[in-house]
């Protein structure tokens, strides 16, 4: 009886780990996304490329206390988008994951949106806590 416990220890042992392993492999697959689906972002319920936003729309450098950042205003980028009015409205920026901040209509007059390799899409705000500077960003919502 002990032979067979010595058998089946070792095979139970091997079917946890590749439980585990095709278990990882198969949450790591479902996590990978395009990149050029990163360089996507929705604005007033239309899709935008940030390379042709950054052809198109002439970039603006911003001081903030993290230094000067330099990217496409806001401002710019939202009127480009079709929103007649700005400075009239709130925007909820949402990143691809579930974090999210909604920022004045004046704050967005004085933000910049970037992209690098890094934070791929992101806005700063030149007098704004660094929580409203959101990355990855996928959508901005007009509110």
């Amino acid at each position: 009886m002990t032979m067979g416990k010595d058998k089946l220890i070792p095979f139970l042992a091997m079917a946890v780990i590749l439980i585990g392993v095709f278990s990882t492999l198969y949450v790591n697959a479902q996590q990978i996304e395009n990149v050029d689906d990163l360089k996507i972002i929705t604005i007033n319920d239309s899709d935008y490329n940030i390379d042709k936003l950054f052809e198109i729309i002439e970039t603006k450098t911003i001081q903030t206390d993290d230094g000067e950042k330099t990217g496409l205003p806001l401002n710019q980028v939202l009127t480009y988008s079709k929103v007649s009015c700005v400075s009239c409205n709130s925007y909820t920026i949402k990143a691809h994951d579930p974090y999210q901040q909604t920022v004045s209509g004046e704050e967005m007059q004085n933000g910049v949106l970037t992209y690098d390799e890094k934070y791929n899409i992101r806005v700063y705000f030149p007098n704004l806590a660094h929580s409203f500077w959101v990355y990855n960003i996928a959508e901005i919502e007009v509110n």
